[in-house]
């Protein structure tokens, strides 16, 4: 249990803004009252300045209308994708072992009906399978924030290729490699990076542009590229 009262002040942050009138933080407020006491059992966390990141990255990208997530744990960015624009489908992949992932899905489909697809499974195995059950599926974005050993973030990165077209966008979280859960994220990225499987756009921290991650107790880092 004591892992995850990490994320309370989070929560906490975020229940105040969206009183304050974040629409964020009135959103994610929103989810975790649909979630009940098991909101204080979440593993992992959308930070707001995530959540607005990932909010206008698809305002400002019109194209980007099929997201493929990993990681949907309970809803929170896959909510931010579809509130974002109402032509937006999203199909997440996870391992579906916490208890609220039904109820957050449960949630997201009354909210966004028929908009969204969840596939239970190791995404290491269900993502291949889905390219080749689904063949015609084709994805604009792929945000990979799943699981955080090395191998399991490089075979995602990987796997997404397949299924997101030429020249689309994927965003990569947690780049924080003095971090043990940002070690294999970070690994993963850089590799692919160097190989040419994907071009690096910008990379992010707390929000914002920057040239490389600081070192620093509280903090986010994501990446953004394309694939190749």
């Amino acid at each position: 249990m004591a892992r995850h009262l990490k994320n309370v002040p989070s929560q906490l942050r975020n229940g105040i803004h969206g009183a304050m009138g974040s629409r964020h933080g009135a959103m994610f407020a929103d989810l975790h009252r649909s979630l009940g006491w098991q909101v204080l059992g979440l593993e992992g966390f959308l930070r707001l300045d995530q959540a607005s990141y990932l909010h206008n990255l698809i305002v400002d990208n019109p194209s980007v209308r099929t997201v493929l997530e990993i990681g949907f744990n309970a809803g929170h960015s896959s909510y931010v994708f579809l509130d974002a624009r109402p032509d937006v489908h999203v199909v997440s992949f996870d391992l579906g072992e916490h208890s609220y992932v039904s109820a957050a899905k449960n949630f997201i489909d009354k909210k966004f009906p028929g908009r969204h697809e969840l596939v239970l499974g190791d995404s290491t195995i269900t993502v291949p399978q889905y390219r080749l059950t689904t063949p015609e599926a084709t994805f604009d974005l792929a945000f990979v924030d799943g699981g955080h050993d090395y191998a399991v973030a490089s075979a995602d990165l990987r796997n997404c290729r397949s299924l997101v077209s030429h020249g689309g966008l994927v965003v990569m979280d947690d780049l924080l490699d003095w971090k043990t859960w940002g070690i294999g994220p970070s690994r993963a990225w850089a590799e692919v990076c160097n190989e040419g499987l994907v071009t690096a756009v910008e990379l992010f921290q707390d929000g914002r542009p920057v040239e490389s991650v600081r070192k620093k107790a509280a903090t986010a880092a994501w990446g953004l590229g394309r694939y190749n």
